[in-house]
């Protein structure tokens, strides 16, 4: 079976896109403006230029209050959806604007959107469901650019978890034939992909290890009110000395025992689980730092609970870090020590920053949807079988 082409790329060896996402920390729109090649045995994504586009903050107060279960209407929802949609088209044109590029030379978009819901196999629900708001139908029409959204919702359908989705865009991207890497993002959830040197496609192993930045964020902006929005580079944390009780009580939630295919959001890790972690905290006498600390070493350990149990023995040769986390010393630090010898470095050592990663992979994703290419890894979300991923929104061609 021939592989359907979007009618507007036919015949075109490169392309320009512009790749969009907004993480679980709910902070804003990051936009890469990127060129690739249209050939899979070339799949390199070179990027032009980042911009990270804050929210509003009565949008990003609303979006954590969905998220986070507060009381909402559904015509609550139907306005974030367009205020997500406009924020990500904003995001577009600001990318443009700062890489002197014509928003009507941009071949297409992939917008991942807003996740605020995430409920797959495995969770508990006798339903599962995910849900990302802004659509690509109304990106498109704002940007008058063709977008690719809606990504995780085919996997769900078919028995998958829905995520992690970047897993498919690191291997065609960042493998290696002589090393065997890891690929840790550190969001508001951490996850690994698992790339062994010389692996095919189906013998990555990844999944969601725990909580990244999303506690440690909460709780932050709990204890320092008014001094921004996370601990930047890890300073509070580091002056704080992390209570062992609280993390161990803290990794018998039910999430850490279970195994892959695996993924989490904030119906795992969201702020009641930060409630939780202070209240432990506070009951330890706990500083503010402290709480800090401790909410890190939780990261810490399970990362490397995780690459310990799930990974192969000895079958690691180096560790590339990326999302917030990669700024946080604390993090760091504590992964390269309990790593060690393996080294733990910033994925900007391979060529993307640390911020524009995910922007730059849903880009690439989107161009294998309409290429009409297969773009998730069965294996690591135990779909029923390979799809391609992701709706298709017609711009102004």
């Amino acid at each position: 079976m021939t592989n359907y082409v979007w009618p507007a790329l036919a015949g075109k060896q490169r392309f320009t896109a512009v790749g969009m996402m907004s993480g679980t920390s709910m902070d804003g729109v990051d936009a890469a403006l990127v060129t690739m090649s249209a050939n899979p045995e070339s799949p390199r994504v070179e990027l032009t230029q980042f911009v990270s586009t804050p929210y509003p903050e009565a949008l990003r107060e609303a979006l954590a209050d969905l998220a986070g279960g507060a009381n909402v209407t559904a015509e609550d929802v139907a306005r974030l959806v367009t205020g997500v949609a406009v924020a990500f088209a904003g995001g577009f044109f600001d990318v443009c604007r700062q890489s002197g590029v014509d928003a009507r030379s941009i071949d297409f978009i992939g917008a991942h959107g807003q996740t605020v819901a995430h409920v797959p196999p495995g969770s508990g629900s006798p339903v599962t469901g995910t849900l990302q708001l802004g659509p690509p139908s109304m990106i498109a029409a704002l940007t008058g650019v063709t977008t690719v959204g809606d990504f995780r919702s085919g996997d769900l359908a078919i028995g998958g978890q829905a995520a992690p989705l970047a897993p498919y865009a690191d291997f065609m991207l960042r493998r290696s034939a002589e090393k065997s890497r890891i690929i840790l993002n550190i969001g508001g959830i951490s996850n690994i992909t698992y790339l062994r040197a010389g692996a095919g496609r189906e013998d990555v192993i990844a999944f969601d290890a725990g909580p990244g930045n999303m506690v440690i964020d909460v709780l932050y902006r709990a204890l320092f009110p008014g001094q921004g929005d996370f601990d930047e580079d890890g300073v509070r944390a580091a002056a704080g000395t992390a209570n062992r009780n609280v993390v161990e009580s803290m990794l018998r939630h039910p999430y850490f025992a279970g195994v892959p295919p695996k993924s989490a959001g904030h119906r795992e890790f969201g702020p009641p689980f930060a409630w939780a972690l202070k209240t432990a905290a506070d009951a330890e006498n706990a500083s503010p730092e402290d709480t800090l600390a401790t909410a890190a070493a939780l990261t810490i350990d399970t990362i490397v609970d995780a690459v310990q149990r799930f990974l192969p023995p000895s079958g690691v040769d180096e560790v590339f870090v990326t999302g917030g986390g990669a700024r946080n010393r604390v993090i760091l630090d504590g992964l390269q020590a309990a790593l060690s010898p393996v080294p733990v470095r910033p994925i900007d050592e391979l060529g993307i920053p640390a911020e524009a990663k995910e922007a730059c992979d849903f880009a690439l994703l989107a161009r294998e949807t309409l290429l009409g290419r297969t773009n998730v890894i069965r294996n690591v979300t135990g779909a029923a079988r390979a799809l391609v991923l992701g709706s298709i929104a017609r711009g102004s061609e």
